[in-house]
């Protein structure tokens, strides 16, 4: 076989292992496993990104050999990648508990390879695909969701249906109502920004309608579930980025309008879904009575014992992973000095922080505070030197997008764990991916 013909058939095989990640992935469940639902999706992941990156790699070898190759923008995702994982091995050192963080380093090396590789193997336009695809698992999870919410189907009996905790039956197959609202943010942003690009394309008369109406009804859904989920920190994510993205897409004075009329969508949403409703209540009295760890869901207990270990270990951290091993030590250290923990929590324990950057705090020190300081600052340098792309409307919608949805994976981080659950955070690897090698693009074709 010519090596242009196994080139390319290599391309297309990566090209299907990224796919089945994205689309195939949230669908995984092994109902016999201990762990039915994270752990078999996170094998999956990991996997068929390790086949992708394997795919590629043999393809680009003999592109090399035909004098084809190229490294475009090698440099800025390999600093950022390497600046994190070498600050989070440093625990295999000075870890108490060495065992947890050789064990846990395994996925975010393996997460940090698929963000270099495909980064560097896959073309944006490609990568722009996939995350497009991102809508189909998103729509198909989101109608199961409301399904369930609706009490039509409900394939698993969590908790009785209309009972106090009624939310834990709405998971689609993400198997947790909020690892399913943190799911559906980004589907539902790419949702909004193929609304925008097909209307541009049925208003040029480059396209009919089917576009149009294909991306409504995934929009529509895709908030609806969410909603359905009743999962604040998912709900403000995409309100965020939602704003943001109208406000870049759009000139002005309409995208001040885009600004309300999402406001006033959010607070029909809010009000029209009832279970939600009284959420929101639920938490703005727990507000205005100071009971601030009740409305955050117990989330400051996680906090606290972030902020503990990093105390305790200020400089390199309790080590990557090492959060769970440490957490029943700092709660009993906090207690024994009057700090009082939720008492509403089914299982009074935290695997982790429920803050993406408090748990880096707490797992990775201050070394690795800084670490991730340098890959956000070179995730943003990125975003920005991208915008440059803007100045046509097409260019200008894909910008938005870019910073938009990087603003809603951030706001996931502060109240959620997206990047410990594969099935949030590999979408977002792709995101990542596609925004250093969109930069690099414009930056060459600049040069």
């Amino acid at each position: 076989m010519p090596k242009r013909s196994s080139d390319t058939l290599l391309r297309r095989l990566g090209d299907l292992f990224l796919g089945a990640l994205v689309v195939l992935v949230p669908f995984v469940v092994v109902l016999t496993a201990a762990e039915a639902f994270r752990l078999p999706k996170l094998l999956a992941s990991e996997w068929l990104g390790l086949a992708s990156l394997v795919a590629y790699a043999l393809a680009a070898a003999l592109r090399k050999e035909d004098g084809g190759g190229d490294g475009v923008g090698w440099r800025p995702v390999v600093l950022a990648v390497t600046v994190v994982l070498v600050a989070a091995s440093v625990g295999l050192v000075t870890s108490v508990h060495p065992g947890r963080t050789y064990e846990a380093l395994w996925s975010l090396w393996i997460a940090g390879a698929c963000l270099v590789g495909w980064s560097l193997a896959v073309p944006a336009r490609r990568l722009a695909r996939f995350l497009a695809l991102t809508a189909i698992p998103g729509t198909l999870m989101a109608l199961l969701a409301i399904l369930q919410f609706h009490g039509a189907f409900q394939p698993f009996q969590f908790t009785v249906s209309g009972g106090e905790n009624w939310r834990g039956g709405v998971t689609a197959l993400a198997g947790n109502p909020g690892d399913l609202g943190a799911f559906l943010v980004l589907p539902a942003l790419v949702a909004q920004a193929g609304l925008a690009r097909a209307w541009r394309a049925r208003r040029s008369g480059a396209a009919g309608w089917r576009p149009f109406v294909a991306w409504g009804v995934a929009e529509v859904a895709c908030v609806y579930g969410l909603f359905a989920s009743q999962t604040l920190t998912a709900v403000a994510a995409l309100a965020a980025g939602t704003v943001l993205f109208w406000l870049l897409a759009l000139p002005p004075r309409r995208a001040i309008a885009a600004a309300v009329v999402t406001a006033l969508v959010a607070v029909v949403l809010v009000v029209a879904v009832g279970p939600l409703r009284a959420r929101v209540a639920q938490v703005s009295g727990l507000v205005a009575e100071g009971r601030w760890n009740s409305a955050l869901s117990g989330r400051l207990d996680g906090w606290r014992a972030a902020l503990w270990m990093f105390r305790d270990h200020p400089w390199t951290g309790v080590g990557h992973g090492a959060y769970a091993a440490r957490f029943a030590e700092a709660k009993l250290d906090l207690e024994a000095h009057g700090v009082e923990f939720y008492p509403g929590h089914v299982d009074p324990f935290f695997a982790n922080a429920h803050d993406e950057f408090l748990n880096a705090l707490a797992e990775w020190g201050l070394v690795g505070a800084a670490a991730l300081a340098v890959a956000i600052w070179l995730l943003g340098r990125a975003l920005w030197r991208g915008r440059s792309a803007a100045s046509t409307e097409v260019g200008r919608g894909e910008n938005a997008f870019a910073w938009a949805a990087t603003l809603g994976g951030l706001v996931l981080a502060v109240g959620q764990f997206p990047f410990h659950v594969a099935m949030v955070g590999y979408p977002y690897v792709v995101l990542f991916a596609w925004v250093f090698r969109r930069a690099a693009e414009r930056q060459e074709a600049e040069a």
